[in-house]
Protein backbone atom coordinates (compact mmCIF):
# COMPACT_ATOMS: atom_id res chain seq x y z
CA UNK A 1 0.00 0.00 0.00
CA UNK A 2 1.41 3.47 -1.37
CA UNK A 3 0.75 7.12 0.11
CA UNK A 4 2.06 10.32 -1.45
CA UNK A 5 4.42 10.15 1.64
CA UNK A 6 5.70 7.11 2.77
CA UNK A 7 5.56 3.61 1.95
CA UNK A 8 3.97 0.50 3.69
CA UNK A 9 6.30 -2.66 3.07
CA UNK A 10 4.27 -4.77 4.92
CA UNK A 11 2.06 -5.52 8.45
CA UNK A 12 1.10 -8.91 9.23
CA UNK A 13 -1.06 -9.02 13.48
CA UNK A 14 -1.49 -11.97 15.19
CA UNK A 15 -3.36 -11.82 18.33
CA UNK A 16 -5.92 -13.14 20.51
CA UNK A 17 -8.88 -10.80 20.12
CA UNK A 18 -11.00 -11.88 23.41
CA UNK A 19 -7.67 -12.45 25.47
CA UNK A 20 -7.50 -8.43 25.87
CA UNK A 21 -9.01 -5.78 27.51
CA UNK A 22 -9.71 -2.54 25.54
CA UNK A 23 -8.78 -2.03 21.68
CA UNK A 24 -7.18 -4.92 19.76
CA UNK A 25 -3.45 -5.02 19.48
CA UNK A 26 -2.37 -2.80 16.49
CA UNK A 27 0.76 -0.57 15.23
CA UNK A 28 0.20 2.95 14.43
CA UNK A 29 2.73 5.02 12.77
CA UNK A 30 2.59 9.25 14.23
CA UNK A 31 2.92 11.67 11.12
CA UNK A 32 4.00 15.45 11.14
CA UNK A 33 2.38 17.82 9.23
CA UNK A 34 4.55 17.03 6.05
CA UNK A 35 2.98 13.26 6.49
CA UNK A 36 6.00 11.94 7.45
CA UNK A 37 6.17 9.58 10.26
CA UNK A 38 7.86 10.64 13.53
CA UNK A 39 6.91 7.74 16.00
CA UNK A 40 4.90 4.83 16.73
CA UNK A 41 2.34 3.81 18.61
CA UNK A 42 1.49 0.44 19.91
CA UNK A 43 -2.71 0.50 20.92
CA UNK A 44 -4.28 -2.33 22.61
CA UNK A 45 -3.05 -2.89 26.16
CA UNK A 46 -4.97 -4.02 29.07
CA UNK A 47 -6.60 -0.91 30.95
CA UNK A 48 -4.94 -2.19 34.26
CA UNK A 49 -1.29 -2.91 32.67
CA UNK A 50 -1.57 0.76 31.06
CA UNK A 51 -2.71 2.72 34.41
CA UNK A 52 0.34 0.61 36.00
CA UNK A 53 2.91 2.05 33.70
CA UNK A 54 1.13 5.66 34.20
CA UNK A 55 1.46 5.74 37.65
CA UNK A 56 5.10 4.43 37.39
CA UNK A 57 6.60 4.69 34.08
CA UNK A 58 9.07 1.70 33.66
CA UNK A 59 11.30 1.93 30.30
CA UNK A 60 13.02 -1.28 30.75
CA UNK A 61 9.13 -2.85 30.67
CA UNK A 62 7.96 -0.75 27.54
CA UNK A 63 11.36 -1.90 25.67
CA UNK A 64 10.74 -5.46 26.05
CA UNK A 65 7.29 -5.07 24.49
CA UNK A 66 7.66 -2.53 21.63
CA UNK A 67 10.80 -3.11 19.82
CA UNK A 68 12.20 -0.72 16.71
CA UNK A 69 14.92 -1.56 14.50
CA UNK A 70 16.59 -0.58 10.84
CA UNK A 71 16.42 -2.89 8.06
CA UNK A 72 19.52 -3.29 5.81
CA UNK A 73 18.88 -2.96 1.74
CA UNK A 74 17.71 -7.03 1.78
CA UNK A 75 15.17 -6.70 4.45
CA UNK A 76 17.17 -7.97 7.35
CA UNK A 77 16.60 -6.46 11.00
CA UNK A 78 19.92 -4.81 12.41
CA UNK A 79 20.22 -5.00 15.70
CA UNK A 80 20.31 -3.75 18.33
CA UNK A 81 16.84 -1.83 18.37
CA UNK A 82 17.06 1.77 17.92
CA UNK A 83 17.41 4.13 20.52
CA UNK A 84 14.04 6.30 21.60
CA UNK A 85 11.44 7.24 24.45
CA UNK A 86 8.47 6.08 25.65
CA UNK A 87 5.39 7.49 27.14
CA UNK A 88 1.90 6.70 27.48
CA UNK A 89 -1.12 8.35 25.48
CA UNK A 90 -4.82 7.43 25.08
CA UNK A 91 -5.34 3.78 25.24
CA UNK A 92 -1.37 2.39 24.33
CA UNK A 93 2.03 3.67 24.33
CA UNK A 94 4.57 6.00 21.72
CA UNK A 95 8.01 5.47 21.11
CA UNK A 96 9.97 8.11 19.39
CA UNK A 97 12.82 7.43 18.21
CA UNK A 98 16.11 9.04 19.92
CA UNK A 99 17.21 10.60 15.80
CA UNK A 100 14.00 11.35 13.28
CA UNK A 101 13.13 8.59 10.86
CA UNK A 102 15.96 9.09 8.15
CA UNK A 103 15.00 9.24 4.40
CA UNK A 104 15.16 6.21 2.28
CA UNK A 105 15.62 3.62 5.61
CA UNK A 106 13.60 0.70 6.27
CA UNK A 107 11.99 0.20 9.52
CA UNK A 108 10.54 -2.82 11.68
CA UNK A 109 8.47 -2.11 14.29
CA UNK A 110 7.53 -5.52 16.85
CA UNK A 111 4.73 -5.19 19.76
CA UNK A 112 3.62 -7.56 22.25
CA UNK A 113 1.18 -6.73 23.62
CA UNK A 114 0.83 -8.01 27.58
CA UNK A 115 -1.15 -11.23 27.80
CA UNK A 116 -3.94 -10.79 30.60
CA UNK A 117 -2.97 -13.58 32.50
CA UNK A 118 0.66 -15.50 33.62
CA UNK A 119 -0.07 -18.57 31.64
CA UNK A 120 -0.83 -16.36 27.78
CA UNK A 121 1.37 -16.37 25.69
CA UNK A 122 2.09 -12.83 24.08
CA UNK A 123 1.01 -12.47 20.47
CA UNK A 124 2.90 -10.40 18.00
CA UNK A 125 1.96 -7.40 16.31
CA UNK A 126 4.51 -6.59 12.98
CA UNK A 127 4.81 -3.64 10.88
CA UNK A 128 7.60 -2.06 8.36
CA UNK A 129 7.78 0.63 7.04
CA UNK A 130 9.89 2.75 4.25
CA UNK A 131 10.68 6.45 4.90
CA UNK A 132 10.68 7.85 1.34
CA UNK A 133 13.84 10.04 0.00
CA UNK A 134 13.59 13.36 0.09
CA UNK A 135 13.49 15.14 -3.36
CA UNK A 136 16.99 16.90 -4.06
CA UNK A 137 17.16 20.47 -2.80
CA UNK A 138 19.91 22.91 -2.45
CA UNK A 139 22.09 21.74 0.19
CA UNK A 140 22.14 23.08 4.00
CA UNK A 141 24.69 25.16 5.38
CA UNK A 142 25.97 26.99 8.10
CA UNK A 143 24.06 30.19 8.84
CA UNK A 144 25.66 30.92 12.06
CA UNK A 145 27.39 30.39 15.10
CA UNK A 146 26.93 31.46 18.16
CA UNK A 147 27.98 33.19 20.71
CA UNK A 148 28.46 35.97 17.81
CA UNK A 149 31.59 37.34 19.60
CA UNK A 150 35.15 37.50 18.17
CA UNK A 151 36.34 37.65 21.66
CA UNK A 152 34.55 35.09 24.08
CA UNK A 153 35.71 34.15 27.80
CA UNK A 154 37.71 31.06 28.43
CA UNK A 155 34.82 29.48 30.72
CA UNK A 156 32.48 29.29 27.76
CA UNK A 157 30.26 26.57 27.93
CA UNK A 158 28.40 26.22 24.58
CA UNK A 159 28.15 27.05 20.89
CA UNK A 160 25.05 26.91 18.94
CA UNK A 161 25.11 25.79 15.35
CA UNK A 162 22.35 27.36 12.86
CA UNK A 163 21.60 25.27 9.88
CA UNK A 164 19.65 26.07 6.78
CA UNK A 165 17.86 23.02 6.55
CA UNK A 166 17.45 20.18 8.81
CA UNK A 167 20.36 17.65 9.53
CA UNK A 168 21.37 14.25 10.18
CA UNK A 169 21.55 13.33 13.21
CA UNK A 170 24.04 10.71 14.94
CA UNK A 171 27.65 11.73 14.17
CA UNK A 172 27.58 15.49 14.59
CA UNK A 173 30.87 15.54 16.85
CA UNK A 174 33.04 13.83 13.84
CA UNK A 175 32.22 16.47 11.43
CA UNK A 176 33.03 19.40 14.28
CA UNK A 177 36.51 20.66 15.52
CA UNK A 178 37.98 23.18 17.66
CA UNK A 179 41.54 23.99 16.86
CA UNK A 180 44.05 25.98 18.28
CA UNK A 181 46.07 28.74 16.38
CA UNK A 182 48.62 26.21 14.52
CA UNK A 183 45.79 24.47 13.73
CA UNK A 184 45.64 21.50 16.35
CA UNK A 185 42.80 19.71 17.61
CA UNK A 186 41.59 20.71 21.21
CA UNK A 187 41.11 16.98 22.15
CA UNK A 188 38.01 16.12 24.72
CA UNK A 189 36.89 19.86 23.80
CA UNK A 190 33.00 18.86 23.89
CA UNK A 191 30.80 16.69 26.14
CA UNK A 192 29.83 14.06 23.61
CA UNK A 193 26.09 13.60 24.40
CA UNK A 194 24.52 10.47 22.50
CA UNK A 195 21.55 11.85 21.78
CA UNK A 196 22.99 15.15 20.50
CA UNK A 197 21.26 18.51 21.58
CA UNK A 198 19.16 19.27 18.33
CA UNK A 199 16.25 21.64 18.55
CA UNK A 200 12.70 20.54 16.98
CA UNK A 201 13.30 21.51 13.45
CA UNK A 202 16.78 19.70 12.90
CA UNK A 203 18.54 22.97 11.92
CA UNK A 204 20.12 24.33 15.62
CA UNK A 205 22.72 22.38 17.65
CA UNK A 206 23.83 23.22 20.72
CA UNK A 207 27.86 21.93 21.73
CA UNK A 208 28.50 21.88 25.12
CA UNK A 209 32.35 22.42 26.28
CA UNK A 210 33.09 19.58 28.90
CA UNK A 211 31.88 21.38 31.90
CA UNK A 212 34.17 19.11 34.16
CA UNK A 213 37.16 21.13 32.14
CA UNK A 214 35.87 24.70 32.78
CA UNK A 215 34.75 24.50 36.22
CA UNK A 216 37.62 24.88 38.79
CA UNK A 217 38.71 22.34 40.79
CA UNK A 218 36.99 19.52 38.86
CA UNK A 219 39.07 16.27 37.95
CA UNK A 220 38.73 16.49 33.96
CA UNK A 221 40.22 20.09 34.30
CA UNK A 222 42.95 18.81 36.64
CA UNK A 223 43.73 15.80 34.74
CA UNK A 224 43.68 17.77 30.86
CA UNK A 225 43.38 21.13 31.12
CA UNK A 226 40.79 24.06 30.21
CA UNK A 227 39.29 23.72 27.08
CA UNK A 228 39.91 27.55 26.24
CA UNK A 229 42.70 29.69 27.77
CA UNK A 230 42.90 33.14 27.50
CA UNK A 231 45.55 35.20 25.10
CA UNK A 232 44.92 32.27 22.77
CA UNK A 233 43.34 32.09 19.21
CA UNK A 234 41.02 29.16 18.41
CA UNK A 235 38.61 28.27 15.26
CA UNK A 236 36.05 26.15 15.70
CA UNK A 237 35.64 24.28 12.36
CA UNK A 238 32.41 22.22 10.33
CA UNK A 239 33.34 20.01 7.74
CA UNK A 240 31.75 20.02 4.38
CA UNK A 241 30.91 16.72 4.68
CA UNK A 242 28.48 16.53 7.15
CA UNK A 243 25.24 15.68 5.41
CA UNK A 244 21.87 17.43 5.15
CA UNK A 245 18.85 14.91 5.90
CA UNK A 246 18.40 14.60 2.32
CA UNK A 247 21.49 12.77 2.50
CA UNK A 248 23.74 15.89 0.64
CA UNK A 249 26.91 17.19 2.46
CA UNK A 250 26.83 20.78 3.32
CA UNK A 251 27.07 23.55 0.32
CA UNK A 252 30.66 24.59 2.08
CA UNK A 253 32.78 23.94 5.31
CA UNK A 254 31.96 27.04 8.04
CA UNK A 255 34.50 27.74 10.59
CA UNK A 256 34.40 30.33 13.33
CA UNK A 257 37.88 32.89 14.38
CA UNK A 258 37.73 33.76 17.73
CA UNK A 259 40.35 34.70 20.84
CA UNK A 260 39.75 33.97 24.39
CA UNK A 261 39.56 36.83 26.83
CA UNK A 262 39.72 36.33 31.11
CA UNK A 263 36.98 34.54 32.61
CA UNK A 264 33.92 35.89 33.27
CA UNK A 265 32.66 34.13 37.35
CA UNK A 266 30.36 36.70 38.15
CA UNK A 267 26.11 36.61 38.08
CA UNK A 268 24.40 38.31 36.07
CA UNK A 269 23.01 41.83 37.62
CA UNK A 270 19.96 42.63 35.93
CA UNK A 271 20.76 46.45 37.51
CA UNK A 272 22.85 47.00 34.96
CA UNK A 273 20.60 46.47 32.10
CA UNK A 274 19.55 49.86 30.54
CA UNK A 275 16.46 50.11 29.49
CA UNK A 276 14.90 52.13 26.71
CA UNK A 277 10.88 52.66 27.14
CA UNK A 278 8.65 52.75 23.92
CA UNK A 279 5.99 55.88 23.74
CA UNK A 280 2.46 55.07 23.68
CA UNK A 281 0.42 54.84 20.56
CA UNK A 282 3.26 53.48 19.02
CA UNK A 283 4.82 49.82 18.19
CA UNK A 284 8.43 50.98 18.80
CA UNK A 285 10.82 48.68 19.95
CA UNK A 286 11.43 48.37 23.67
CA UNK A 287 15.63 48.20 24.54
CA UNK A 288 17.15 46.09 26.51
CA UNK A 289 21.06 46.48 26.48
CA UNK A 290 23.00 44.31 28.44
CA UNK A 291 26.78 45.31 30.18
CA UNK A 292 27.83 41.75 28.74
CA UNK A 293 26.74 39.19 26.36
CA UNK A 294 23.74 36.99 26.72
CA UNK A 295 22.92 33.64 25.82
CA UNK A 296 20.91 33.84 22.59
CA UNK A 297 18.35 30.74 22.79
CA UNK A 298 17.72 31.98 26.61
CA UNK A 299 17.36 35.41 25.31
CA UNK A 300 14.50 34.71 23.16
CA UNK A 301 12.14 32.43 25.26
CA UNK A 302 13.51 34.19 29.42
CA UNK A 303 12.22 37.73 29.12
CA UNK A 304 8.38 38.12 28.82
CA UNK A 305 6.50 41.84 28.46
CA UNK A 306 3.80 42.06 30.51
CA UNK A 307 1.21 44.77 30.96
CA UNK A 308 -0.31 47.16 33.32
CA UNK A 309 -3.33 44.07 33.37
CA UNK A 310 -0.07 41.48 34.24
CA UNK A 311 -0.97 39.73 30.76
CA UNK A 312 1.62 39.44 28.24
CA UNK A 313 2.09 41.03 25.51
CA UNK A 314 2.23 39.70 22.11
CA UNK A 315 5.78 40.52 19.66
CA UNK A 316 8.62 40.01 18.16
CA UNK A 317 12.35 39.62 19.55
CA UNK A 318 15.28 40.72 17.80
CA UNK A 319 18.72 39.81 19.60
CA UNK A 320 21.71 42.08 18.25
CA UNK A 321 25.33 43.56 18.76
CA UNK A 322 26.71 40.28 19.68
CA UNK A 323 24.04 39.33 21.99
CA UNK A 324 24.13 42.53 23.75
CA UNK A 325 20.99 44.20 22.65
CA UNK A 326 17.44 42.54 22.99
CA UNK A 327 14.74 44.19 20.92
CA UNK A 328 10.71 44.37 21.16
CA UNK A 329 8.14 45.14 18.96
CA UNK A 330 4.63 44.60 20.13
CA UNK A 331 1.81 43.25 17.67
CA UNK A 332 -0.33 46.05 19.46
CA UNK A 333 1.05 49.49 19.79
CA UNK A 334 1.77 50.50 23.29
CA UNK A 335 -0.73 52.01 25.61
CA UNK A 336 0.08 54.04 28.40
CA UNK A 337 1.00 52.98 32.15
CA UNK A 338 2.72 50.92 34.09
CA UNK A 339 4.66 47.43 32.47
CA UNK A 340 7.19 44.99 33.11
CA UNK A 341 9.47 42.86 32.00
CA UNK A 342 9.58 39.31 33.85
CA UNK A 343 12.84 37.45 33.74
CA UNK A 344 13.56 33.94 34.68
CA UNK A 345 16.21 33.97 36.70
CA UNK A 346 18.07 30.88 34.82
CA UNK A 347 18.70 33.77 32.00
CA UNK A 348 22.79 32.70 31.82
CA UNK A 349 25.93 34.53 29.87
CA UNK A 350 28.12 32.68 27.38
CA UNK A 351 29.86 30.96 31.00
CA UNK A 352 27.03 29.59 32.08
CA UNK A 353 26.65 32.62 35.17
CA UNK A 354 23.40 33.64 35.36
CA UNK A 355 20.26 35.87 37.73
CA UNK A 356 20.52 33.58 40.59
CA UNK A 357 24.08 32.94 41.24
CA UNK A 358 27.59 32.57 39.46
CA UNK A 359 28.49 29.57 37.91
CA UNK A 360 31.57 28.86 39.80
CA UNK A 361 28.97 28.43 43.21
CA UNK A 362 28.91 24.73 44.50
CA UNK A 363 25.77 23.87 44.45
CA UNK A 364 25.57 20.12 44.05
CA UNK A 365 24.67 19.73 48.13
CA UNK A 366 21.69 21.85 47.59
CA UNK A 367 18.34 20.25 46.26
CA UNK A 368 15.99 22.14 44.44
CA UNK A 369 12.32 21.56 45.89
CA UNK A 370 10.74 22.94 43.41
CA UNK A 371 10.64 22.74 39.44
CA UNK A 372 9.23 25.78 38.56
CA UNK A 373 10.36 29.01 36.84
CA UNK A 374 11.74 31.62 39.70
CA UNK A 375 10.84 34.97 38.39
CA UNK A 376 11.36 38.78 38.92
CA UNK A 377 9.61 41.57 37.56
CA UNK A 378 11.51 44.70 36.35
CA UNK A 379 9.44 47.37 35.50
CA UNK A 380 9.27 50.23 33.22
CA UNK A 381 6.83 52.53 32.01
CA UNK A 382 5.33 53.35 28.56
CA UNK A 383 5.69 57.24 27.94
CA UNK A 384 2.27 59.14 27.17
CA UNK A 385 3.38 61.02 23.82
Amino acid sequence: MKSSRFVLCLAVATFVRSALHGAEPELRLVMDRDQRPIAIEAIGWPKDDLAAITKVPDDDYLAKRLLVYVQDAKGQTQLPTIAGRYEVVANGVRFTPQFRFQPGLCYEANFFPPPPGPEASPSLVRKEFKVPPLQPAEPARVTAIYPSASTLPENQLRFYVHFSAPMSAGDAYSHVKLLTADGQPVNRAFLEIGEELWDGSGKRLTLLFDPGRVKQGLKPRQEFGPVLEAGHTYRLVIDSSWKDERGQPLADGFEKRFAAGPAIEAAVDAKQWKISSPVAGTRDVLVIEFPRPLDRALLMRMIMVAGSDNKQIAGHITISQEERRWEFRPEQAWLAGSCALVVDTALEDSAGNNLARPFEVDVFDEVDKTSAPQLVRIPFAVKAR
